[in-house]
């Protein structure tokens, strides 16, 4: 008999603590404030280079609710490639650019979760600023290198929708994610020949409630 009553104390412990882990882990991401570092890569495409892979770091911020979210990062590309600008009266120029910030506020829904697994997709915006740019032809007249520089300088920031998907792994308050994004072509960036790709992984720490609690 004795063995029987432990036996029947196992398996109530063995259905009760997996659903306490999982109403622990809701706890810790609903009405939750994560802060989070990531690494990873951008791709992208110009008139003068193909496919180039880049670098990247970032820092970002998540508040959940239950099955959605407020994202917003910073992060920074790492590159030195060329480009073409065109002007109407002198054609096409090649340009020197290096680095790009990369500024993202997206709206994120958490449709469903696999025990602490939790995919994830979303739309939002990117504003992209290229930090630096130069030209490498020679100029023929003043003017074209005022108009060089003005062209230049119209096309190295741009303000892009961003689609993004991705997987968040949840341990308590420490939780890992890998995700990807895709920002449309646009015709008037630097980064015009096709559209621009991040692939990113790190992970995010839960600092605390996003809401207010009643006393």
């Amino acid at each position: 008999m004795r063995t029987v009553r432990w036996l029947s104390l196992g398996l109530a412990l063995a259905t009760v603590l997996p659903s306490v882990a999982t109403a622990q882990e809701g706890r810790l991401f609903k009405n939750a404030w994560f802060w989070g570092a990531k690494g990873g890569f951008t791709s992208f495409s110009t008139d003068r280079v193909k496919n180039a892979v880049a670098p990247s770091l970032g820092v970002e911020w998540l508040i959940t609710r239950s099955r959605g979210g407020l994202y917003a990062s910073y992060d920074q590309a790492f590159f030195d490639e060329e480009t073409v600008v065109f002007t109407q009266a002198y054609g096409p120029h090649t340009i020197r650019m290096e680095n790009m910030r990369r500024v993202t506020l997206a709206g994120l829904a958490f449709p469903f979760n696999i025990g602490t697994l939790r995919p994830y997709g979303g739309v939002g915006l990117a504003l992209n600023f290229i930090q630096n740019v130069s030209p490498v032809d020679p100029f023929t007249s003043a003017d074209q290198e005022t108009l060089v520089a003005r062209r230049a300088m119209d096309t190295k920031d741009r303000a892009a929708f961003i689609v993004m998907a991705g997987v968040q792994l949840q341990y308590l308050r420490f939780s890992a994610f890998g995700q990807a994004s895709v920002m449309p072509a646009q015709a008037r960036f630097m980064m015009n020949s096709r559209p621009v790709y991040h692939l990113e992984g790190g992970i995010r720490w839960n600092v605390g409630t996003s809401i207010d609690r009643p006393d």
